[in-house]
């Protein structure tokens, strides 16, 4: 008798730890839901248990080419893709990332149908069967693809060390900057060519608006010129590594982002310029060192203490003679304010409809209102009609970047 009244307790706790498990998961939820952020691009349950499903591409995929590319050291990189190959496996493979003496050397995805909550390649393979892992793939606002000016793309932090975890060597808390030295460019390919490009900034940020100051560092398009810079200013200006290398206005970038565990929801994020021309990256790589005071969200001083650097933007820093690294001409047309970046006299408000595709993008002063668009639509389906209800959060006094989402009451048909 006092066995199963043991059993019984026992069953009960169990119970309770379940059901309390699943009410903060749907806190945790609905939190990051109000905020509207998109932390649909990795999670923080990466896992060990799943095997590279890479090894067949060398002898699939990978060709000799005749253009001779090479990497700061003098050797030469004289594997492609087989493109057409490649299209018959699947049409959404629009590039290839290599970066040498890692373990990156994978199809990168893109696929026309993402939006705001929804990732297509997160947890499928590159053939489109169900992966865990994931595989690396270019962000949906990166709008141009392999072409957009900044190429954002993902991949999985995985404890086996495939798919991104390569890049968290440059260091978690303090730069390792001997392990950038190691690995401190990459190859993006495409069908129009093999592109080299040098790593210019390493650094960590988080994707909770309770963290404090938010950059959001998922950009891949800009309005202009002088934003496109003053991102970069943003990204520098984070870097736990100092890399001289010259940028301008007419550069493109890209961007490798994983999940990262220094606080809840962080990521790890290395950013690379493409090299230009005829032009030898080894000076910058070699004199890269560790940067003496980067800028880390607010929640690494409020846990750890320390004064926060003051950012102001680009255009700012550029005309008192603080900026060493660009190159151009110095004349950027348009404006550069950032989404959620400390320094901005306006902020950028932008609303999606339920399928994160974007109404309207508005820069708006800080303290005025923004202006709600016409009231957006949500298709019925088979059992329900969906009725506008209002936007999710208040914009009527403006003092932060903001997304704002519609919210839509389900009417049931009448069968």
């Amino acid at each position: 008798m006092e066995g199963n009244k043991k059993s019984v307790c026992n069953l009960i706790i169990a119970i309770i730890t379940v059901a309390v498990l699943v009410v903060a998961m749907v806190g945790v939820m609905l939190t990051l839901d109000y905020f509207q952020v998109d932390t649909s691009v990795a999670t923080p349950d990466e896992v060990t248990t799943l095997n590279p499903v890479f090894s067949s591409y060398d002898e699939v995929i990978l060709t000799e080419t005749t253009e001779e590319v090479t990497t700061p050291n003098g050797e030469e990189y004289t594997l492609t893709q087989d493109w057409g190959e490649l299209a018959k496996i699947n049409n959404e493979i629009v590039g290839w990332i290599y970066m040498p003496n890692t373990v990156i050397n994978y199809p990168v995805l893109y696929h026309d149908g993402d939006g705001y909550g929804s990732q297509y390649y997160i947890h499928r393979n590159y053939d489109r069967s169900y992966l865990y892992a994931g595989s690396i793939f270019i962000d949906y606002r990166s709008g141009e693809g392999p072409f957009s000016r900044n190429i954002l793309t993902h991949g999985h932090n995985m404890n086996n060390g495939s798919m991104y975890a390569a890049i968290t060597q440059f260091g978690k808390w303090s730069p390792n900057v001997s392990a950038y030295k190691n690995a401190p460019t990459l190859f993006f390919n495409t069908p129009a060519g093999n592109e080299q490009w040098v790593i210019f900034a390493y650094y960590k940020t988080s994707t909770l608006t309770a963290h404090g100051d938010f950059f959001n560092y998922l950009q891949g398009d800009f309005d202009s010129d002088a934003q496109f810079m003053n991102y970069i200013y943003n990204v520098k200006e984070r870097s736990l590594i100092d890399v001289p290398v010259p940028i301008n206005e007419d550069d493109q970038i890209i961007t490798l982002s994983t999940c990262s565990y220094e606080f809840t929801e962080f990521r790890t994020v290395a950013v690379a310029r493409k090299i230009r021309p005829g032009e030898n990256v080894s000076s910058y790589i070699n004199n890269a060192k560790a940067n003496s005071d980067p800028v880390w969200p607010e929640v690494y001083y409020d846990t750890y203490g320390g004064t926060r650097p003051t950012l102001t933007t680009f255009k700012t820093e550029y005309e008192r003679g603080n900026i060493s690294w660009y190159d151009g001409s110095g004349v950027l047309e348009g404006h550069e304010w950032l989404p959620s970046v400390q320094g901005n006299s306006s902020y950028t408000v932008t609303f999606i409809n339920y399928d994160g595709s974007i109404i309207d993008t508005q820069s708006v002063v800080h303290g005025e209102a923004a202006v709600a668009p016409d009231d957006p639509v949500k298709p019925s389906d088979d059992y329900y009609d969906y009725v506008f209800q209002g936007w999710q959060q208040d914009f009527s006094s403006v003092d932060c970047n903001m997304t704002v989402a519609p919210k839509f009451e389900p009417v049931l048909r009448v069968q």
